[in-house]
């Protein structure tokens, strides 16, 4: 054999091992890469939370050059699962889109199951960033794939997850349509418990409405069925806001110990402070109670404040760690396409802060006009209520009647109980808007200040009585500033002495010096 035999055979026998040992080093890297991709899977089914995205960076960029739609699909979803637990929102809402976008839904073998998993990510993102409509869109295509991939409890929950979106967007209409649609698709497949759970957003919408018989009905259900209460009847923990509901329907109904008690319930789990004051201050408005009125509207003003408040840092703090910028630049020298991350990261950060800046104006202006509305037309029907009141007086005292004038006082007497019907109603709903404020813009006339001055006796000051006339004055100033407290004296008919007295108890005047003075 000559040389250029042997030559030829050793060239030959060179390339295949280099093709035998290649295509096996490109069978070792296939097989770590999957193994990579399936543990984070397997990591994220079990919700612990990742702590960086070195590992899957490759695996991404390997599947995007060498993988099936699916893999490139699964990948990208793993990868926006790490920037999701790293607080990196936009990060993991363009990861999911790309992923979203590798798949083939024309496939025969697309695996929807991770779509529909995708979306449901996405959606709880847009949630907790306040966009009801991104989230909306989201719930739904989560139920259209989770339909594809035949998984019909998945299906159904991502329903009933619409709920927020519909809430957030003030449509309670379609809350009660979906709660229905939801609970005939649980029944359909015997599931009673799944099917009696579906029913809190809808009890407390009833409440809101005063339909009182709708709520029961369903508390009844949501008690008896749901299987979420022990025999002691306290519920499933995470589920104690229940309770607020509860407490609420008790009022409405006029049982007013019960409705304490589940009241007092809420405030001992911690983080619903806010409901349980909100409630106590229901209550203690119904009741009349000033003191018990006063103490837990300033209560619940501060834990609306700090609820709040709390609300916001938590939002911007969300906002303020979503990326971070040593990541990009690794992203970037990872793969050259990422080179743009850092700038579509900064617009994605840009405009979900300027929408949960929108988001918080817009409710805060919505409740401010709420507020306005309501205590306008509750002071107005006070008037209303107040100037018939004394019209039926002078109809009443009148020396001779005739049956016009009775026929007329009947009329008035109808009006005042369908006012005070009115008044009644307007009462449970405004509140929280009766706050200390008011009294405080009462403290500011020159007519309580001038009785807090003759009251004094400290510093050589003399006390004296007030006129007659400044009584009128002072009478007609509490009625224009603070008519609820008006309403109040005039209902329970005090003689002039006490009435007085409550009056400069009220305003914190020094009882002692004025009645010195008297």
């Amino acid at each position: 054999m000559n040389r250029k035999v042997l030559f030829i055979i050793l060239a030959l026998v060179a390339v295949s091992l280099l093709v035998i040992f290649g295509v096996h080093g490109c069978q070792r890297r296939a097989d770590r890469m999957r193994a990579v991709l399936d543990s984070a899977l397997q990591q994220n089914r079990n919700y612990i939370p990742f702590t960086s995205d070195s590992a899957l960076l490759e695996v991404v960029e390997y599947y995007d050059r060498y993988g099936t739609p699916n893999d490139r699909l699964r990948a990208h979803y793993a990868l926006g699962c790490v920037y999701r637990d790293l607080h990196d929102a936009p990060i993991a809402l363009l990861t999911w889109e790309r992923g979203i976008a590798a798949a083939d839904t024309t496939a025969a073998d697309c695996d929807f199951a991770t779509l529909f998993r995708v979306y449901g990510q996405m959606a709880s993102i847009y949630f907790r960033q306040f966009m009801p409509e991104k989230e909306l869109t989201a719930r739904n295509k989560y139920c259209d794939y989770a339909l594809l991939a035949t998984d019909t409890l998945n299906y159904i929950r991502g329903l009933l997850l619409r709920n927020d979106a519909f809430l957030a967007l003030g449509d309670t209409a379609a809350v009660f349509r979906n709660i229905e649609h939801v609970r005939q698709l649980y029944l359909e497949r015997g599931l009673k418990a799944e099917a009696a759970q579906v029913y809190p957003s809808a009890i407390q919408i009833a409440l809101t409405r005063n339909q009182l018989e709708q709520a029961r009905e369903m508390m009844n259900v949501f008690e008896g069925e749901s299987g979420l209460f022990d025999e002691q009847g306290n519920i499933a923990p995470y589920r104690e806001i229940y309770y607020y509901n509860k407490g609420m329907y008790y009022l409405g109904i006029n049982r007013l110990d019960s409705a304490e008690h589940w009241f007092r319930r809420v405030l001992s789990v911690n983080g619903l402070e806010s409901n349980a004051y909100h409630g106590l201050l229901s209550l203690y408005k119904y009741k009349g109670n000033i003191d018990s009125t006063f103490k837990y509207s300033n209560l619940y003003d501060k834990a609306l404040v700090d609820f709040m408040g709390q609300t916001k840092t938590t939002a911007i703090s969300q906002t303020e760690g979503m990326y971070d910028y040593s990541r990009q630049q690794q992203m970037a020298q990872a793969q050259e396409r990422r080179a743009n991350s850092f700038k579509l990261a900064l617009i994605a950060f840009l405009t979900i802060g300027f929408a949960i800046a929108l988001r918080v104006r817009w409710i805060a202006q919505k409740r401010k006009e709420e507020k306005k509305h309501l205590l306008n037309t509750y002071h107005l029907a006070l008037d209303e209520l107040d100037k018939i009141k004394r019209e039926t007086e002078v109809l009443r005292n009148a020396t001779s009647t005739n049956r016009e004038t009775d026929q007329l006082l009947k009329e008035k007497v109808e009006q005042i109980e369908e006012l005070e019907t009115l008044v009644d109603q307007l009462k449970k709903q405004v509140g929280e808007t009766e706050s200390i404020t008011i009294k405080q813009k009462l403290e500011d006339t020159e007519i309580v200040k001038s009785f807090h001055s003759m009251a004094d006796y400290h510093n050589g000051n003399t006390p004296r009585t007030a006129t007659a006339k400044e009584w009128g004055t002072l009478m007609e100033t509490i009625r224009s500033c603070h008519p609820t407290f008006y309403f109040f004296l005039q209902s329970h008919k005090l003689s002039d002495l006490k009435q007085k007295v409550c009056i400069l108890s009220y305003l914190g005047c020094e009882l002692n010096g004025y009645l010195r003075g008297i």
